[in-house]
């Protein structure tokens, strides 16, 4: 009676010596952790509601930038946005501004200086019949905000009623904080 052979892929794993064998495991077990943290690394919970239309906030990407008001310091930039964005992205409103009107993005995008105080937010949604960008209207409440991460809560008071727009925001989030590569940290003299 014939035994059925073994496919390819078993004969292949048994061949391969038991010390390979444990090396490529644990080169799986370890990208797989790798992969899994790098997914949990960053956290977004909330939505943004713009002219009667609502759209849950999913991603995070935040940025050390240089700072708009103080020389020598980082701002960070924080976009809290429908989709994944990359961390380019993040340090460019006007590409986001595009990627709304043409994509259909949805977003906001907060500047905080050094000392964890707002400069500025600008929610991002198709609906805007124009684009809203103020520190006005936008509440923090900072649960971190260090060189490696920010995380809290934004939101507005209610539903904002302004240059013929109505919207508003709560959302809380953590991400980490990468550093803008072209970013002098040291004023020139």
């Amino acid at each position: 009676m014939n035994q059925p052979r073994p496919n390819r892929a078993v004969e292949w794993a048994l061949a391969i010596p038991s010390t390979t064998m444990k090396a490529i495991l644990a080169s799986l077990a370890c990208s797989t952790l790798l992969s899994a943290g790098i997914a949990a690394a960053q956290e977004v919970n909330g939505t943004l509601a713009v002219n009667g239309q609502s759209a849950v906030l999913k991603f995070a990407v935040a940025q050390e930038v240089d700072s708009a008001t103080e020389k020598g310091y980082m701002d960070v930039i924080v976009v809290l946005s429908d989709r994944k964005l990359g961390v380019t992205d993040a340090r460019n409103v006007e590409r986001l501004e595009t990627l709304t009107r043409r994509d259909g993005l949805v977003a906001l995008v907060v500047r905080l200086n050094p000392d964890a105080r707002i400069m500025s937010a600008e929610p991002l949604h198709p609906a805007f019949t124009t684009f809203v960008s103020s520190a006005a209207f936008v509440r923090w409440k900072p649960t971190a905000y260090d060189e490696k991460r920010v995380a809290g809560r934004f939101w507005t008071e209610g539903t904002q009623n302004e240059f013929r727009q109505q919207w508003s925001y709560d959302v809380t989030f953590s991400a980490p904080i990468s550093l803008d590569p072209a970013a002098k940290t040291v004023p020139k003299k």
